[in-house]
């Protein structure tokens, strides 16, 4: 109790506080939008909006590495469609080359043909992206084949590393996003694309007929593999694409929720602001009209 207020003077002043406070808390909730600026003003609310805060931030970040992995994953995509073009032109040519009345020098302008399209190859192996070589598996920052006709394949020693890259999805799960230029162009196990286009250039070069129907017959295989490989890249365009409207999706409901427990209700906090401020009126108005009584009114 303040030394010096009688009860009824105390209890007034107080219920005018406490009605100027609700009136203060509406005000500041319709000037920032928010029904909570500070943990006091709703403690239960403040583990709900810290939890969604910290949701949407993962989220977000998700969003913006699958942006890149699309980048990525299209030119991949791209380049591999290329890949698959260049065998489809390069079997044209082996065909053409192992004919039995083609030239020498017939054969050797297709020699030179298929050595253009094998550095075309070379290139897609080496397709990069914001400074990424997107087929050098963790080594992305290595160039992962140089053209280099003295070897058996017409290329370098693959340079780039395992591809063990993954990816996260908005709800904490991962899959693999990438393979390496070695298991794409240069798989001993399953075709050797560099390898047969370049036993077909150095068969054309040297005028040798069996040699060129031996390369002729393995780049039918080499292209299923190519097609095997689009394959994976399509699946992972898709997966891409369906995890990015599932982030974008889970954003929205994030900041819905952070919303529904943060933000202000503006009919609500307006229709608390004009009833505190009726409230106040009336609290004034009515004290206003208590008697003012005195000693001196009841001395003669």
């Amino acid at each position: 109790m303040l030394s010096g207020i009688d009860p009824s003077t105390e209890r007034f002043l107080y219920e005018i506080n406490r009605i100027k406070a609700r009136g203060d808390r509406a005000q500041r909730q319709i000037s920032s939008g928010y029904r909570v600026i500070q943990p006091s003003d709703d403690p239960g609310a403040v583990p709900e909006i810290i939890h969604a805060q910290t949701g949407l931030d993962r989220v977000r970040q998700v969003q913006r590495n699958l942006g890149q992995l699309k980048a990525e994953t299209d030119a991949a995509e791209r380049a591999l469609q290329s890949a698959v073009a260049l065998l489809d032109r390069v079997s044209v040519l082996a065909s053409q080359g192992a004919s039995t009345t083609v030239t020498a020098d017939a054969r050797a302008a297709l020699a030179g043909e298929v050595g253009a399209a094998l550095e075309r190859l070379v290139a897609a192996a080496n397709t990069s992206v914001n400074n990424r070589f997107v087929f050098a598996g963790d080594q992305d920052q290595t160039l992962p084949y140089s053209l280099d006709l003295t070897l058996t394949d017409g290329v370098s020693i693959y340079a780039g590393g395992p591809a063990t890259r993954e990816a996260e999805d908005a709800n904490g799960g991962r899959f693999a996003v990438s393979r390496n230029a070695e298991t794409i162009f240069q798989n001993g196990s399953e075709a050797n694309v560099f390898g047969t286009v370049n036993e077909l250039r150095l068969a054309l070069e040297a005028n040798d007929e069996p040699a060129i129907w031996t390369a002729l017959a393995k780049l039918a295989p080499a292209r299923e593999h190519l097609n095997r490989q689009l394959a994976f890249y399509g699946t992972v365009q898709n997966r891409v694409d369906g995890e990015l409207a599932a982030a974008s999706g889970a954003v929205l409901d994030f900041q819905q929720t952070i919303a529904r427990w943060r933000e202000t209700d503006l009919v609500e906090a307006s229709l608390e602001l004009v009833q505190s401020r009726t409230g106040l009126e009336a609290a004034l108005s009515a004290r206003a009209r208590l008697p003012r009584a005195s000693l001196f009114d009841y001395l003669g």
